[in-house]
């Protein structure tokens, strides 16, 4: 994989406490943005809630058993986004359940 973007949300409670590490995928301080990783021991789950980070149906799950892994950089595209025009968002012509 290669981590395109990454976000910390704070505990609703406690906003100095990280809750989780949101990317693509969701794991520990062993990924960062940019980087490549092989991972392992994963699981898919269903892409449903109100703030989908992308249109696809699956999204990843880790566990404790899953298993994040340095690699040497590989051919993977750096931006692998599809960009909403600021004209689409003005307009209200996208789809709020996902992030822009």
């Amino acid at each position: 994989v290669r981590i395109i973007r990454l976000w910390k949300v704070p505990n609703y409670n406690n906003p100095t406490v990280v809750d989780s590490i949101e990317l693509v995928l969701r794991f520990s301080n062993t990924v960062k943005e940019g980087s490549c990783r092989i991972i392992a021991k994963f699981g898919l789950i269903s892409n449903i809630g109100k703030h989908r980070a992308t249109y696809h149906s699956y999204k990843h799950n880790f566990f404790f058993k899953t298993v994040v892994k340095e690699c040497e950089d590989v051919q993977i595209p750096l931006h692998g986004l599809n960009f909403t025009s600021f004209a689409q968002i003005l307009k209200n012509e996208i789809d709020d359940s996902v992030l822009v």
